[in-house]
């Protein structure tokens, strides 16, 4: 997930009175990934990070992550989303039918 922008994140850390460490405490990741993503030293991270990082700051994942377009080997295009009804989530569906 690309994060919409670290400015954004960073104002709702400090509106939450948030730091680095007690958010990285309360999503369960490391102290380093909320800096790095607060800095703007990284712009994306994986889908469950941006669930953790938005669920510990009380908003909606789209309020500060939008999802990554990516190619697969096969050539076809899907987006990352976070939450139930994503395109990972319909993968494996489609996966466990085939396999049936």
């Amino acid at each position: 997930m690309r994060l919409i922008s670290y400015q954004v994140l960073d104002q709702y850390m400090e509106f939450r009175g948030e730091t680095n460490r007690s958010l990285a405490k309360k999503a369960g990741i490391s102290q380093a990934t909320v800096g790095h993503l607060r800095s703007g030293a990284r712009n994306s991270c994986r889908p469950a990070t941006a669930r953790k990082i938005a669920f510990a700051l009380q908003v909606l994942p789209e309020s500060l992550f939008v999802p990554e377009v990516t190619t697969t080997q096969a050539g076809t295009t899907h987006m990352e989303r976070v939450g139930p009804g994503t395109a990972q989530a319909a993968s494996a569906r489609r996966g466990a039918t085939k396999a049936a």
